[in-house]
């Protein structure tokens, strides 16, 4: 009889023995679907809906596009989330989720770079806390080890 070894410590591990994903999935997910938590929050702020949303993205083509980007991200929470369901009925499903993060990130990136381009350079404390989020993530989902054996591991009946 073939003993099974475990490549990770216990806790990165759900109850039918599947690699859970870390945090950092989770928060690099909620970045990139900022712009539809500021909405959501300026929707349930009643004296004045529009105030937050401009308090955030001053022009609205720039809120359009970070709920362009954010769509990626929703699709792979919801796939995250419900990754039992989806693991029964489209085991292909898991094979986008790397590449569409990916994918969001680096439009995201673009995005920013593009905003800091539109306002000639100057500095701006927002962007560029976004701009090394967006590396710092984009690095995470390029080199994490256990991003990598989740996936993998998702994909197994």
């Amino acid at each position: 009889m073939k003993q099974h070894r475990a490549i990770l410590p216990l806790k990165h591990y759900d109850n039918e023995g599947r690699i859970k994903p870390s945090w950092p999935v989770f928060v690099s997910l909620l970045v990139l679907m900022r712009a539809f938590l500021v909405f959501i929050a300026s929707i349930s702020y009643r004296p004045d809906t529009g105030l937050l949303l401009s308090l955030f993205y001053p022009d609205r083509h720039y809120f359009y596009a970070s709920m362009l980007v954010g769509v990626p991200a929703l699709l792979v929470m919801f796939a995250v989330l419900w990754r039992h369901w989806l693991r029964e009925h489209w085991r292909g499903g898991f094979l986008l989720v790397k590449p569409l993060v990916m994918l969001a990130l680096l439009a995201d990136l673009l995005l920013h770079v593009h905003m800091a381009n539109h306002g000639h350079w100057a500095f701006s404390w927002l962007l560029a806390v976004t701009i090394l989020a967006d590396l710092l993530m984009l690095m995470y989902w390029l080199r994490s080890r256990t991003l990598r054996m989740m996936v993998q591991d998702w994909r197994k009946i």
